[in-house]
């Protein structure tokens, strides 16, 4: 039986929607902390910073990033005021413009 690769273009669209959601509150003049408080109000300060650096960056204990949930997704979405899907559209296209230069990449090797 052919062993088969695993398509991680769903878990290249969640990265590239997080780059895409940290680079429009850097243009927007937000803070970590200040971005995070936005997201999760109700949540101390410190701890809604220290969520949004897990989201953002690989953790120490299991060396991957935490998952963004729909909920979370939707809060980012409305602390920069704009519409999640919009930002879907964005994420996937700037994930398979990934693949396809990572298989561009793999084919010339």
């Amino acid at each position: 039986m052919e062993k088969r690769e695993r398509d991680d273009c769903p878990q290249r669209v969640e990265r590239a929607f997080v780059d895409i959601i940290t680079r429009r509150a850097d243009l927007r003049g937000y803070g970590k902390g200040e971005f995070a408080a936005k997201m999760w109000p109700w949540m101390e300060p410190k701890t809604a910073a220290t969520r949004w650096c897990s989201i953002r960056e690989k953790a120490v204990h299991t060396g991957k990033p935490q998952s963004v949930s729909l909920a979370d997704a939707q809060r980012m979405a409305d602390a920069l005021g704009e519409e999640l899907s919009y930002l879907m559209v964005l994420a996937k296209e700037e994930a398979l413009k990934e693949q396809r230069a990572f298989k561009g990449k793999g084919a010339k090797a």
